[in-house]
């Protein structure tokens, strides 16, 4: 299924294929699930972010999306705002830095509202086998996804608690 060695690792095209559940092409919950409420999505310019705030944003959902990459976002934004109907906000963040989180989640509070949806989707992936992977990698692997999630946790809680609400939230399994 996946080559073996020292290559970078790939999908077979020739793989074999779900024969009897193919992948459902379409958003499981009922219209209007996510109206009225606040999503804010880290690393949600492009992949499982970009689709999670498509999602969310066709469910209803005031969407904010965050990462390092503005001019990222801004396009990503105004692609799901213009399929969706819904404004989606574009908020840059680097979330290994805790004053732009901090920064970040009070732009979200500001411009959508306090989030009740929190997807730390952030992530620093590097395609290696584990001997090649250097020092330097691994900590910004770990600055990304571990610190990452736990400063955008804990500043939106933080906020939350003021405002006397709850939150889903989402992270990444490490």
């Amino acid at each position: 299924f996946f080559s073996r060695g020292p290559n970078v690792l790939h999908q077979d095209i020739t793989a074999p294929q779900a024969a009897f559940f193919p992948p459902l092409q379409k958003v499981m919950l009922p219209p209007n699930t996510f109206q009225g409420k606040v999503a804010f999505i880290t690393g949600g310019g492009t992949g499982l972010g970009k689709g999670m705030t498509t999602a969310l944003s066709s469910l209803g959902a005031k969407c904010v999306i965050a990462s390092r990459k503005l001019d990222v976002l801004k396009g990503t934004a105004d692609e799901i705002s213009s399929k969706t109907g819904n404004k989606v906000h574009a908020i840059q963040c680097d979330v290994r830095d805790p004053a732009s989180v901090k920064n970040a989640v009070a732009e979200t509070i500001q411009l959508a509202g306090h989030p009740d949806v929190v997807i730390n989707n952030a992530a620093g992936n590097f395609i290696s086998p584990s001997e090649r992977l250097s020092a330097n990698a691994w900590k910004t692997i770990t600055d990304i996804v571990l610190n990452g999630t736990a400063f955008v946790t804990l500043e939106v809680g933080k906020e939350l608690i003021k405002a006397q609400k709850g939150i889903l939230s989402i992270v990444t399994h490490y």
